[in-house]
């Protein structure tokens, strides 16, 4: 299996079957040249906004579906790109996940620290 559609996935599924697409994955440049995490927070309208304007430079279509998976409690969601780019606080909460591609094109990893990364295969 090369990808994410069956419903029958579980998180720790989700998880192996990325790291093995992923191993090759190229992450975009970040708040520096020695790193590719960036600041990712909803907490006033203007780190909203440079959240959203570094999400949509990712140039996603915004019906791609996608699997949101929460580090932490294994949860498992599948929703389009356009929900997160339609609410951000949402999902930008401080609790650590990952959204996979459907296709495991690309990946985005958020962590507790309001900090974010992109990456693509």
């Amino acid at each position: 299996m090369s990808n994410l559609r069956s419903p029958n996935l579980r998180a720790r599924d989700i998880n192996k079957l990325a790291m093995y697409k992923l191993q090759s994955i190229v992450w975009d440049a970040g708040c520096d040249e020695t790193s590719e995490w960036v600041f990712a927070s909803t907490e006033d309208a203007r780190h909203k906004e440079g959240l959203l304007k570094w999400l949509g430079s990712k140039n996603i279509d915004p019906s791609c579906e996608v699997v949101r998976v929460n580090s932490l409690s294994a949860e498992i969601e599948r929703i389009v790109w356009s929900d997160i780019l339609k609410a951000p606080e949402l999902y930008f909460s401080g609790k650590e996940f990952k959204i996979y591609d459907v296709d495991l094109a690309w990946v985005l990893e958020y962590a507790p620290q309001e900090i974010a990364r992109f990456g693509r295969v």
